[in-house]
């Protein structure tokens, strides 16, 4: 008898044990999710320590996505996307749909930020499979308002400015029931955003101003701070107030480096640095013009490693991939899809080819044929006269634009609207309204068609083009990275780079 109560006693004792690690595990995953948003190191290091315990899966997945979420609070893209993709791996095996939401989200997010649209739906698409999993009902409005969120942040990037505020709108409401002020801080600042896009200072104005009064009393979110101080910097530099414009992103600033976050201080000491410009203060232009073309430089490789991260991530895991779950789940997709295929592949096929052929020779053609440039003025007679710039000086300056596409000063990766303005003599005010009246295009899509049709150029005539990497044509043109280079290309021509000098070398070769 006395035997069985001492194996009990040490049962009872060993679960209150496990319970008591089992609460300072989750008091320690609490603490970290405070400290994320102002000590994201701090934060950081519990995750790490929680790691090392392998207290379980869910623990594990919930201490990868603080990891994930801290990295990314610290402008770090690459080591934020690493964590955030071993954290839904992690989470996927679990049988608990909270965690395995929350680490798909932060995951579809990171993915959006990075460009990588295709990956970013396809997680999507498995996310939304997930719904009929979901039996709590606040968890259901909290993953109704995250899918409105990422809706708008998907098609604010597309520049459907009117519907994504719309949907902004609806997930803010969403999170206002379920009293969710991270979320709906998150949200106003994403409308704050996009009315700076569409030059409505004063609507972006009033919400960063209202979450920063907010955020004032609190000091564990220093990084929504840091968001609505840089929206204000910005909206006071559009007004010309530069005094407040300044202390904003000075503030931003001083934040940017406690965090720390090379993106946010890459974007403070541009933000300074635009300010010191117009207030003709040298000295201050060029401390911060450096140390925006050293930010920018890692926060560019930075992103890329990211890119890069995710493209090694999928091929690692694509053999790890259960064939049976794959099987499961979509064997009568499949064997439908294998029925029809069977019926129609010839004729679908080669229409396919005839389409496609068809399509990529014709967004080639006016590129191929000796023509006029694709760059050209717009017809002087036809313009009324410009209300901000006077007729002569903008005959002065559509001249030096005009030496200026005969040359090759586009190509300088460091090329700005500000940098241009200052070669010509003139002000970034002046300059804008003369490419916007006369090229018909902002400054930025006037610098890409020049490099893209430069290249092209080169391409036609210099047949040892064709050897080189596209890396290599992307740094020959001026862009900083392969990746801007490809997309920026394929929206001009309308055809990707690797495609274009497919067709042109075959020509060159029958010719």
């Amino acid at each position: 008898m006395r035997f069985f109560s001492g194996i009990w006693f040490i049962l009872f004792t060993a679960l209150a044990v496990f319970a008591q690690d089992n609460r300072a595990i989750q008091d320690l995953l609490e603490e970290a999710e405070l400290k994320r948003y102002s000590k994201p190191q701090e934060s950081g290091k519990i995750a790490e320590y929680v790691l090392s315990q392998n207290v379980g899966t869910v623990v594990n997945a919930e201490a990868m996505l603080l990891l994930a979420e801290g990295f990314y609070i610290r402008g770090n893209y690459n080591e934020a996307i690493k964590n955030a993709l071993e954290a839904r791996n992690v989470a996927e095996a679990s049988k608990d749909i909270s965690i395995r939401l929350r680490t798909n989200f932060l995951a579809i997010r990171l993915l959006r930020e990075l460009d990588l649209e295709t990956v970013a739906e396809n997680y999507l698409h498995a996310l939304l499979l997930s719904k009929k999993e979901i039996k709590d009902e606040n968890l259901l409005h909290w993953y109704t308002g995250k899918l409105k969120q990422d809706s708008a942040f998907a098609t604010s990037k597309k520049g459907n400015f009117p519907k994504a505020l719309q949907l902004f709108t609806d997930a803010k409401s969403i999170f206002l029931r379920n009293n969710d002020s991270l979320a709906t801080y998150a949200i106003d600042l994403s409308i704050s955003e996009i009315h700076l896009k569409t030059a409505r200072a004063d609507s972006a104005k009033l919400y960063s101003e209202k979450i920063l009064a907010e955020l004032q009393q609190k000091e564990t979110n220093d990084f929504q701070k840091l968001n609505a101080l840089h929206h204000l910097g910005s909206v006071y530099f559009l007004e010309k107030d530069y005094d407040k414009s300044l202390d904003y992103f000075r503030r931003a600033m001083a934040i940017s480096v406690k965090l720390p976050n090379k993106y946010f201080e890459n974007k403070a000491a541009q933000g300074l640095a635009l300010n010191y410009l117009a207030l003709e203060d040298t000295r201050n232009f060029y401390v911060n013009k450096q140390l925006t073309n050293s930010t920018s430089t890692e926060v560019e490789n930075d992103r890329n490693l990211a890119v890069n991260s995710v493209y090694n991530f999928i091929n690692n895991n694509q053999k790890e991939l259960s064939a049976k779950k794959i099987n499961a789940e979509y064997t009568w997709v499949y064997s439908l899809a294998g029925i029809v295929l069977l019926l129609i592949l010839g004729g679908i096929v080669l229409n396919y080819f005839y389409v496609s052929n068809t399509r990529q020779y014709e967004a080639i053609w006016k590129y191929i044929q000796p023509k006029e440039p694709v760059l050209k003025t717009i017809a002087g007679a036809e313009l009324e006269k410009s209300p901000i710039v006077p007729e002569e000086t903008e005959q002065i300056i559509l001249q030096k634009l005009n030496k200026f596409e005969a040359g090759t000063k586009f190509t300088n990766p460091d090329m700005s609207i500000a940098l241009l303005a200052s070669q010509f003599d003139t002000n970034t005010k002046y300059l804008s309204e003369v490419i916007n009246r006369q090229k018909g295009k902002n400054f930025n899509s006037y610098i890409n068609e020049l490099r893209i049709n430069y290249i092209i150029e080169k391409l036609k005539t210099e047949s040892v083009y064709f050897n080189y990497k596209i890396s290599y044509l992307a740094e020959e043109c001026g862009f900083s990275s392969h990746s801007s280079f490809a997309t920026v290309f394929k929206s001009v021509t309308g055809i990707s780079p690797t495609k274009f000098m497919e067709f042109l070398q075959k020509r060159q070769e029958t010719a």
